[in-house]
């Protein structure tokens, strides 16, 4: 446990939420209904009830679905290619790719949620990105979401001519739960061996089961709206890991828990400080740091959990965007 983190027993910090949080996103939180955070199928309908719209797709990108052939007797996996419209991958030269996890606490989200911000990537960065479709608990506990990023992953890796991709410009990355599959996906790939992406974009990554910090244990009030809460991070967890606890809950589980953050690939995290992950974020950067990885981090001011699949409607949410297409674009261009 970090030196400064109180033990787990301590009451949680205060959070004034209309003093913390940026105030377009105030505005906005104050319409929106209290979550029912009783069980994952009660969570599940809240989220549900507050998630955009699938997006339009633009003229300039080309959307395609299809399904990636698992690998070591694991099932196909659904994914959705997003490229520039027009692009041919028998004629012309690779690209560089994102594959991207979404996020959702391990129990939710889909292919659509995701749609506008990654066609956004691709017409300002000229890449490819591919989104996996990564099976959710309770009904697939840990490993099947991971197993399901590594099948992506060792396919375009092994046969990046098959998809178009630059082998040498392969991003992973992710937001939320998805974050943490990047990182857990990272450990994985170290420990059998196997190459490293060129980044891992960890975006607010949910990371650590074990209620440490003071951020993870501070919004349980119930009446706090609108912030992601211990209550669901609990039975998010819960229904992730299946009955795993304690010395039993492996690093690539819960990538907090890794001793060894050595031999990673470069990682970008950024995260608000109004973000009930922000504690566990920024000792997990820190330590990537002192393992030699090279690491960097973003705190933004009044930024909350889940902005990046939002529309930008406030100067720190579209600096996280800003910055986030930034990183990317230098890994791309660095990796050459």
């Amino acid at each position: 446990m970090p030196e400064d983190v109180a033990p787990a027993g301590s009451p949680p910090p205060a959070i004034d939420v209309h003093a913390r949080v940026e105030p377009g996103t105030v505005a906005i939180l104050d319409q929106l209904a209290r979550w029912d955070l009783t069980s994952v199928e009660t969570i599940r309908r809240s989220y549900a009830a507050v998630a955009a719209p699938p997006a339009p797709p633009r003229p300039s990108v080309t959307r395609h679905d299809e399904k990636i052939v698992g690998v070591d007797g694991r099932p196909d996996v659904a994914v959705r290619w997003y490229r520039p419209a027009g692009f041919d991958i028998a004629a012309e030269a690779p690209l560089p790719c994102l594959l991207w996890l979404h996020g959702g606490a391990y129990i939710m989200g889909n292919l659509d949620e995701n749609d506008d911000r990654l066609d956004r990537m691709v017409i300002e960065l000229g890449c490819a990105v591919v989104s996996v479709d990564w099976r959710l608990a309770p009904e697939h506990p840990y490993p099947a979401g991971l197993d399901d990023a590594e099948t992506v992953w060792r396919q375009l890796a092994d046969d990046p001519a098959a998809y178009g991709v630059d082998p040498a410009r392969l991003v992973l990355g992710g937001a939320s739960a998805g974050a943490g599959l990047a990182a857990a996906l990272c450990l994985r790939l170290r420990d059998l061996g196997r190459a490293q992406p060129a980044l891992q974009l960890l975006i607010y990554p949910m990371l650590d089961d074990r209620e440490l910090t003071p951020s993870i244990r501070a919004i349980e009030d119930p009446g706090h709206w609108g912030l992601w809460h211990l209550r669901a991070n609990r039975l998010s967890w819960e229904a992730y890991l299946g009955g795993l606890e304690g010395d039993d809950v492996p690093p690539t589980a819960a990538p907090s828990r890794a001793t060894d953050l050595t031999g990673l690939a470069p990682a970008y995290l950024c995260v608000g400080d109004v973000d009930a992950f922000v504690d566990e974020n920024v000792d997990y950067a820190a330590r990537l740091s002192r393992a030699g990885v090279p690491t960097e981090l973003h705190v933004y001011p009044g930024v909350i959990h889940g902005g990046f699949g939002a529309v930008p409607r406030t100067p720190r949410t579209a600096q996280l965007l800003r910055d986030v297409y930034a990183a990317l674009g230098l890994a791309f261009a660095t990796a050459t």
